[in-house]
């Protein structure tokens, strides 16, 4: 039976204390974290060749050539998972096992499981972003001019198993995912990692890497995803359902499962949300645990890892529900102070392969005589990365991940995308975020190699009397 709350209470913040002209985070010692140990023998190949020289190679040689980057791509998402899945089901009986996929929902109403309400369906208004120069605007054929997002509430169930890396609860019967999942279309991390087997005609997954000797609790809530450990999936995705469960107060002693090894800006930006004591458990790659109560969050926001079919305009790109978003971004941001100005222009410098300018020192240049500051997101702590979007008015980054941080910017606050010309690019994944949190961006879009035209994550030359048009105050005006 289901328990419907009218509203959602405010959330607990974290106090902060500003030191050295600085948002500074102070570490809550009212958390109590227990390490699962790893599994033996690491089940998951990216992580054993993090760091060595492999990656190097790849990271140095291969990646920042267009062709040779899908090449390997291309190789290893088709032969690895292969390979992997092979020498699993020869080591074990349960690997061949092929287990049903339930969406949440259909779980919850065909077992009559117990459920709390927190939140009704929304409805997202999507309106085409700007674009400068305009006549770019055939690039973004629009999947909707809104979308709904479904009810968010807390559901209970028993005798439930949860896995390190991945947002799938194992049940007795059926394997229960995610409401806005679409195997069809979707393709999964776990997969790429050779974690996962997932049939998407028959709805039904085949679990590569097991934990035979899972440890067991007594209660908790399941906050694990394979994308966690990226800055955006989780300030979008994992920590809003964190957020739901910390906002009811009948959760406050229950204990939290997330991924270990994320990185502390992640923990900071947990400990702003949790408030009361709380023991939170960090499960890794590989490993189980098996609850006897467990607690489980709707989705609050989704965006799929992959596509499995290369189609020209991906089907999904960002779903995100906004009055969770909202509230969340609110909390974090109401308990910070700051001691000194902070900067109304930033640029945000990126130093990833992939999506940058090939003629970056010539849009450095401009942006520098047009008084913006250069900031390097991913060398500030969380509480810094909040204040810095929090009294910028006017911010320009390449897309990815820190931009997500537009969540916590100003409402009148004015956002430019500096993004490549490509079939596979997700352009409407920026605007249905920021549409969800009512702010407005604009896009500058670069041209591509031909090479690079099919890839979703393609570098591109700014064009620059466009940059100087949307920077200017009558050039980029909010959509």
């Amino acid at each position: 039976m289901r328990k419907s709350l009218p509203e959602m209470r405010p959330l607990p913040v974290s106090r902060r204390r500003p030191e050295h002209g600085a948002a500074t985070a102070e570490p809550r010692s009212a958390i109590k974290f227990h390490k699962v140990a790893p599994h033996p023998g690491e089940p998951d190949i990216f992580i054993q060749l993090r760091g060595g020289r492999i990656e190097q190679f790849y990271q140095n040689w291969l990646k920042p050539n267009p062709l040779t980057r899908k090449l390997v791509i291309a190789i290893w998402r088709n032969f690895y998972p292969a390979y992997a899945r092979t020498i699993a089901i020869l080591r074990s009986r349960i690997a061949r096992r092929w287990r049903p996929i339930v969406k949440m929902t259909d779980y919850v109403d065909g077992s009559n499981i117990p459920t709390i309400n927190v939140l009704d369906a929304a409805t997202v208004d999507t309106p085409p972003p700007k674009m400068v120069p305009a006549e770019d605007q055939i690039y973004l054929a629009s999947p909707h001019n809104h979308y709904e997002f479904p009810p968010i509430y807390v559901a209970q169930l028993s005798d439930a198993q949860v896995y390190g890396g991945t947002n799938l609860i194992f049940m007795q019967d059926a394997v229960i995912c995610h409401d806005l999942y679409d195997f069809v279309c979707d393709y999964t991390s776990e997969e790429l990692h050779g974690r996962h087997v997932i049939d998407a005609k028959k709805m039904r997954m085949r679990l590569i890497v097991n934990d035979f000797a899972p440890m067991q609790i007594p209660i908790a809530a399941a906050f694990l995803d394979a994308c966690a450990p990226n800055y955006a999936h989780w300030l979008t995705e994992v920590l809003p359902r964190i957020s739901v469960l910390c906002s009811q107060k009948d959760f406050n002693s229950v204990p939290l499962i997330i991924n270990s090894g994320l990185h502390k800006n992640l923990l900071e930006s947990l400990s702003a949300v949790i408030g009361d004591e709380r023991d939170v458990y960090l499960l890794p790659i590989g490993r189980a645990i098996e609850v006897d109560t467990l607690y489980v969050v709707s989705s609050c926001g989704y965006v799929p890892f992959d596509f499995r079919n290369k189609v020209s305009t991906p089907p999904a790109q960002g779903l995100f529900c906004p009055t969770v978003l909202t509230m969340m971004s609110q909390t974090v941001s109401t308990g910070l102070q700051r001691s000194a100005n902070w900067s109304q222009k930033i640029y945000l410098r990126r130093n990833s392969v992939g999506k940058i300018a090939t003629n970056l020192p010539a849009v450095e240049k401009l942006l520098l005589d047009e008084g913006f500051v250069f900031v390097e997101p991913e060398k500030l702590n969380f509480a810094e990365q909040v204040m810095l979007f929090k009294n910028a008015k006017l911010i320009v980054g390449s897309s990815g991940a820190a931009l997500a941080n537009l969540i916590f910017c100003p409402v009148d606050a004015r956002v430019v995308i500096l993004i490549g010309k490509s079939a596979r690019v997700s352009y409407w994944y920026w605007q249905n975020l920021a549409k969800a949190v009512n702010r407005s961006i604009c896009y500058v879009l670069g041209e591509v190699p031909d090479v690079d035209k099919t890839n979703n994550q393609p570098n591109f030359t700014v064009p620059l009397d466009a940059l100087m048009r949307a920077v200017s105050e009558e050039g980029c005006q909010n959509s």
